[in-house]
């Protein structure tokens, strides 16, 4: 899977539609000097000055280890790459970045790519029962993802998908487990993305949910109705403009919206909530989609004549 965004003309934090995003520098300038913060215990107290640590906390061998830990190492060796190099950074803006290169570090060798930035945020008070009290989360907001193979080819069976340039990995569900652990480290509430593609909301689906109820329902309704075929398929089904709302007839919008990785028990407790449950059985129950393969074939077909797939 390939997700990709200018970070500086268009970052995540831009696309978010239900959170309010709080600047955690403002927070801390409310009530401390310069010289509190450069030394207290809270946020910027875990990085040393000398080591760039992944989320201010985790060194690469502490990466290593959790690698190893949650499968994602002997996934990797599984597919030929057992000589793993880590690299953690830090740009200006506080995106952390953690790349995985096999052999040497070099851009022709790099595995996996994740970029996060820690933000806190307010979710929209639409989403809550009148009068009660909105919470503010501590987010990790997933700027870009990479997972490919740069040794592999895409064939019949492994198809290029929308906005991807080399065949994936494989290896999401260990990824998303080693973040998980990461996550807990840093006590965090949990992780956030904005996916590019119906493909990225759909491989997200088995660990993330839609913050918005409805843009859940609309989802998990699409998979039930286009059983059977294809990742690739429904993505392109939703390029075209193929996959239809049975009941109005007009094509279903893919909207990206917030997907979140709930962490903490009190996102968790938003999800399993009878008010999130509830609106995500009316929209659910209440879709019924139709998939116009044969003309999504031929609008694919027409589109790829004059646009580079990995551009969509």
């Amino acid at each position: 899977m390939r997700q990709e965004a200018n970070l500086k003309k268009n970052p995540k934090k831009a696309l978010l539609k239900y959170f309010q995003p709080i600047d955690i520098r403002d927070v801390l300038r409310d009530d401390m000097t310069s010289m509190d913060i450069d030394e207290s215990f809270g946020y910027f107290a875990r990085m040393p000055r000398r080591e760039r640590l992944f989320l201010n906390m985790y060194n690469e061998k502490n990466l290593l280890d959790i690698m190893k830990e949650t499968g994602l190492v002997a996934h990797l060796k599984s597919r030929g790459f057992d000589d793993l190099i880590i690299d953690v950074d830090q740009d200006e803006t506080l995106i952390h970045y953690l790349r995985v290169y096999y052999d040497e570090k070099a851009a022709e060798n790099l595995l996996i790519d994740v970029r996060l930035s820690d933000s806190r945020f307010v979710p929209d008070s639409s989403f809550f029962e009148e009068g009660q009290n909105l919470v503010t989360l501590d987010m990790i907001v997933i700027e870009w993802l990479s997972i490919q193979d740069p040794r592999a080819k895409f064939s019949t069976d492994r198809p290029q998908l929308p906005g991807q340039s080399k065949p994936g990995l494989g290896c999401l569900q260990y990824l998303m487990k080693m973040m998980y652990v990461v996550a807990e480290g840093v006590i965090k509430d949990g992780f956030m993305d904005v996916p590019d593609h119906m493909h990225g909301a759909v491989m997200y689906s088995k660990n993330f949910k839609f913050f918005n109820p409805a843009h859940e329902g609309v989802l998990r309704a699409i998979l039930r109705d286009a059983k059977g075929y294809s990742l690739g398929d429904i993505s392109w089904g939703m390029i075209t403009g193929t996959i239809l709302d049975v009941k109005t007839g007009q094509p279903q919008v893919y909207d990206p919206s917030e997907q979140i990785y709930p962490v903490s028990k009190r996102l968790k407790k938003y999800f399993s909530s009878k008010r999130y449950e509830r609106r995500f059985n009316e929209v659910y129950k209440k879709k019924k989609y139709s998939f116009d393969y044969e003309k999504m074939v031929r609008l694919r077909e027409e589109i790829i004549k004059t646009k580079r797939t990995e551009d969509l």
